[in-house]
C-alpha cells in the first residue's frame, strides 16, 4: 500500500473482508441504495451542484463525495469494498 493514512489502511482491510462486487454493491458503496445519492447525478449531489463553487463536484466540499479518490467517500468505498475502490 502507498497510502500510509491508518484510517484508508484499515477500510482497505475491513473491505477486503466485505462480500461484494459490482454485481452486489454494498448499501454505502458509491452503487448502493444510500451511497449513489451522493454521486453528481444523485439526489444528494445534484443540490451541491446547483449551488455550486465549493459544493460542486471540482469543488473543495463537494470533491470529497468522489468515491474513486481518496477524500471521504473514497474511504467509505474503501471500508465497504465498494466498485469505485475495489481491488478484487
Amino acid at each position: 500500500m502507498a497510502d500510509k493514512n491508518p484510517v484508508h489502511e484499515t477500510a482497505e482491510k475491513v473491505g477486503a473482508q466485505k462480500e461484494t462486487s459490482p454485481k452486489n454493491p454494498s448499501t454505502f458503496s458509491s452503487a448502493g441504495k444510500v451511497g449513489k445519492q451522493f454521486n453528481p447525478d444523485g439526489a444528494v449531489g445534484q443540490v451541491g451542484e446547483e449551488i455550486g463553487g465549493p459544493f460542486s463536484k471540482d469543488g473543495a466540499v463537494g470533491s470529497q463525495f468522489d468515491a474513486s479518490k481518496g477524500g471521504v467517500a473514497g474511504t467509505v468505498e474503501k471500508a465497504v469494498d465498494g466498485p469505485s475502490q475495489s481491488k478484487k
